[in-house]
């Protein structure tokens, strides 16, 4: 799979966090800006499975909220190993911005919230 492809679209859902969900990823230990109470799904269009989005990072913990028509989650993942430069510790722009183990080919563009915090 390539990491590179100015192709790629993402889908399109969206969601509304409940006010548990928002409270949760605002306890959450982190200095990362507060969490958006809508976000939109992150993976490729047409993507199988439940959508998902980054909601926060915690060191190296990535929470990402996955949800379908009838129900959400919030689950813990780690980023994504697939990179653009295979033998560095540290992350890039051009490494994969989704969890490890998603659905749909990589996306290397960064969230906002990510590239001011870099």
């Amino acid at each position: 799979m390539s990491i590179a492809n100015e192709d790629l679209r993402n889908c399109p859902a969206r969601i509304t966090l409940d006010a548990a969900q928002l409270a949760f990823f605002n306890e959450l230990p982190t200095e990362a800006p507060s969490v958006q109470s809508e976000l939109g799904c992150e993976l490729e269009l047409g993507h199988e499975g439940s959508h998902a989005a980054l909601g926060h990072q915690v060191e190296t913990t990535t929470w990402w909220i996955q949800w379908t028509l009838s129900a959400s989650e919030i689950n813990p993942y780690t980023w994504c190993p697939a990179r653009s430069t295979p033998q560095t510790d540290s992350r890039d722009d051009q490494d994969c911005a989704l969890f490890d183990g998603h659905p749909g080919r990589h996306l290397t563009s960064r969230p906002a919230w990510q590239e001011r915090a870099a």
